[in-house]
């Protein structure tokens, strides 16, 4: 299965691709992976889709300010099939394509989870920020 490995406020996330459709990335509401923070995105930045059974290709959608994959400008318009680990950039913003992901086991999990704690975060607040969720959420809960 593949997926679109990026970081949130320092923590690493995966976005699982579709395999039926074409994943869009961009600002507006509609699109699969939205990215609201950023004024270099465009509405319909780039897309993700499915080529065949085994390869899936980029396609920037006409960006105005361009899609690049492993720091290369891709062309408006067309298609370049993407490999494992390959880095894709759309403003300010880095996402990998990953053909698999490998499961953080705990112990990685309770070092970061340290590690943040000595940068003087709190529990609440790491934990919030893992499940992505506001205090103001937490507290409703």
């Amino acid at each position: 299965m593949p997926y679109i490995s990026y970081m949130d406020k320092e923590i690493r996330k995966y976005f699982k691709l579709a395999e039926d459709k074409m994943n869009i990335f961009g600002r507006e509401d509609h699109v699969n992976f939205q990215i609201c923070d950023d004024s270099l995105i465009s509405r319909e930045h780039f897309g993700i889709g499915k080529e065949d059974r085994n390869n899936f290709s980029i396609i920037d959608l006409g960006s105005s300010n361009g899609t690049y994959l492993n720091d290369r400008k891709i062309e408006a318009n067309s298609t370049v099939l993407l490999k494992n680990g390959d880095k894709i950039t759309a403003g300010h913003h880095f996402f990998y394509f990953l053909v698999n992901i490998e499961k953080q086991n705990s112990s990685d999990a309770v070092s970061d989870v340290l590690k943040r704690m000595n940068q003087g975060k709190g529990y609440n607040t790491i934990m919030c920020e893992i499940l992505g969720k506001s205090k103001k959420d937490k507290a409703k809960t």
